[in-house]
């Protein structure tokens, strides 16, 4: 059946009786907001809080010992906001930016269709004084915004595994044309339960710098009305002032907003229906009509495609979706079970409601299972440290990848579990693992396929450190950044330079006992690429000692030199004439680097990609403008001390 059989055109048609549809719920919706706020609360129990705690966090620039780029620094009323600029007083995350996973260091993806659409990369838990039904979050941004990828509450008196709802999510923005502060209060999601803790988590992909978070605040009502419905038009906004931070009810402005909802003009020749069923009742017919136009014969393609064409097409499915489609028929089930599509589990995505029994309803398909990531699914507490051992007793054979970052459940007796069960593991991540005693598990069991180790902001001691290396020969990443119970980092460096000589990379990031001595010792790992040497203060002293690095490592691509103010222009030209592959070197604070020097060194580096120079006292705005036209392919940073100007690529 066509047009012409039926006599006119069904698209013209529905499209008529869906405006008509729509013209008249805009003038019942103008009605209704007039009764709703003739009845509105007038929020006397509305509460307007900054967060009192910070519960948990992924990463930051400063370290546990101190106050300056940390966590803590978001609590409380802001500090530095209205004003833009890079602000020790704020909280940084760790990077920015692609440059993460152009380095040599780069991890591998697990998993990575179920990571979903909108995938993060750094969280901060904050806790509120009071619990509130939130109606407004909002977050002072005072550096390089547009990083906030997703925010979720979690409701009081319930299990963790159940208590976390999601108040908004979105793709990042890029807001590097934005050179002010931003306060970003996003349209949340409402709930009618009450809530103390927000998560609130990063994408830090869109930045062209470190983004900084001068504090948070949260607004709401601390019952939600009996009668179900929330009498509430406009949510109030906060306002900076002289006295502060408030948050402004502004009926005027709502008042503004009420009278420029207009019916359009059309619409007034149309006569007002108190009844939409007829045109529904029309449409639906007109939907029916179509349906038999273009009815088909009912054939399952299905049947005619042979197990493997399915499965190669169900392993482009996430977890849930996988799940689903074992509902769908006794065929699909018995594809979906085959252990070929649980060889790499990503669970990061679904931390909220991660639990021990999740976990046990996937042990049945894990008998092949090779990859694990279970980062951030220690925020529930929905699973102890022995169950998990058991599963790792279990399904943990042939693992070889196992990332655990920032999981609470994870302690020594964790360990020792993948010590026994887990012969063949290459890499382990404990990032932010601060549960864990390795005093108790010393000396360790060896790792003899180990390539990679993380063990950033974990409380890892010198002599346990000394034993994990000798144990892994074949070891080629390592992350030590803010271990602040290792005592004597030139001990390291020496072990790292005697058992581990194929070490591609390693992060001494905030290691302050690192002296000239150790990184010596450093000299004898000839296929080195990636150093990060940021903020280890003990190296501050001029000396020889990075020269000889350099000299004797030729394959190093990334480079973080970060406030050593010993750093010269020696070095700096020593870095382009011995590491003719140098991509990325970070040259933040370094007072002693010269224009000339810089020119030289883009010069040589044929291959940079990136070069931050930012708060180098003598590099001046013009001559990092002659540089980005001269070298258009390299991204350089630069911010004048004085926060006053802000340039990026």
């Amino acid at each position: 059946m066509n047009d012409e059989q039926v006599g006119f055109n069904l698209d013209d048609l529905r499209k008529l009786c869906k405006s008509y549809i729509d013209y008249t719920r805009t003038y019942m919706d103008r009605k209704q907001v007039r009764r709703i706020n003739k009845q509105r609360s007038t929020l006397d129990n509305f509460v307007f809080q900054f967060s009192s705690e910070v519960v948990d966090f992924s990463s930051q620039y400063g370290s546990d010992i101190s106050i300056s780029y940390t966590a803590s620094n978001v609590t409380g009323r802001p500090s530095k906001f209205p004003n833009y600029g890079d602000f020790p007083q704020s909280y940084v995350m760790r990077s920015y930016g692609p440059w993460r996973d152009l380095a040599p260091s780069r991890k591998c993806p697990i998993m990575p269709q179920n990571a979903g659409r909108i995938r993060s990369e750094d969280y901060i838990i904050l806790s509120f004084e009071i619990p509130v039904v939130p109606l407004v979050i909002s977050i002072f941004e005072t550096f390089t915004p547009g990083s906030v990828v997703r925010i979720s509450g979690k409701v009081v008196d319930l299990p963790d595994t159940m208590a976390w709802r999601l108040l908004w999510e979105g793709l990042p923005q890029n807001c590097n044309g934005l050179r002010h502060s931003r306060l970003f209060a996003p349209k949340l999601n409402y709930i009618k339960e009450l809530v103390k803790e927000i998560c609130i988590e990063f994408n830090h992909s869109q930045l062209d710098y470190y983004t900084e978070l001068d504090a948070v605040s949260m607004g709401g009502i601390l019952k939600y009305p009996e009668s179900g419905e929330l009498d509430i038009i406009s949510i109030p906004m906060v306002t900076h002032t002289s006295l502060g931070y408030v948050y402004d009810n502004n009926e005027e402005q709502d008042q503004e907003i009420l009278s420029d909802i207009r019916v359009p003009s059309m619409a007034s020749n149309i006569p007002m229906s108190t009844s939409l069923d007829p045109f529904l009742k029309l449409i639906k017919n007109i939907e029916e009509l179509e349906n038999e136009w273009r009815k088909e014969p009912d054939v399952d393609y299905t049947l005619r495609l042979p197990n493997e064409s399915l499965m190669q097409i169900f392993s482009y499915l996430d977890l849930k979706s996988l799940r689903l489609c074992m509902r769908v028929c006794k065929r699909f089930n018995n594809i979906c079970t085959d252990g070929y599509f649980y060889r790499e589990l990503n669970l990061k995505p679904y931390w909220c409601s991660f639990s021990y029994s999740m976990l046990i309803s996937l042990e049945p398909y894990c008998n092949q299972m090779t990859k694990l990531d279970l980062s951030w699914c220690g925020i529930t507490k929905g699973i102890l440290s022995t169950a998990f051992n058991l599963f790792i007793k279990k399904c943990g054979t042939n693992l070889t990848h196992l990332r655990l970052d920032c999981c609470g459940f994870v302690n020594d007796t964790t360990l020792i579990a993948i010590n026994l069960f887990c012969k063949y593991i290459k890499e382990l991540s404990l990032r932010s693992c601060t549960s864990i005693d390795f005093e108790l598990i010393c000396p360790p069991q060896k790792f003899p396929e180990m390539e990679r180790i993380d063990f950033y902001r974990t409380n890892i001691t010198t002599d346990c450190l000394h034993f994990y290396i000798t144990c892994m020969p074949k070891l080629k990443h390592i992350n030590l950044g803010s271990c602040k119970r290792i005592d004597c980092m030139d001990h390291i460096a020496y072990t790292l330079s005697s058992s581990n000589k194929q070490l591609v990379s390693v992060d001494f990031w905030k290691s302050y006992t690192l002296s000239q001595t150790g990184l010596r010792f450093l000299t004898a790992l000839k296929q080195l690429e990636e150093i990060d040497l940021g903020w280890c203060l003990g190296l501050s002293i001029p000396g020889d000692s990075l020269l000889d690095l350099v000299k004797s490592c030729p394959k190093l691509k990334k480079i973080i030199v970060v406030s050593l103010r010993g750093v010269s222009d020696r070095d700096l030209l020593a870095f382009a004439d011995y590491c003719p592959l140098l991509e990325q070197i970070d040259l933040v604070g370094l007072r002693a680097i010269t224009v000339d020097a810089c020119s030289k060194f883009l010069q040589k580096c044929k291959n940079l990609k990136l070069m931050d120079v930012n708060f180098c006292e003598n590099i001046k705005e013009g001559d990092v403008q002659v540089w980005r036209l001269k070298y258009p392919n390299v991204c350089i940073q630069f911010t004048t001390s004085d926060h006053s100007n802000v340039y990026h690529y």
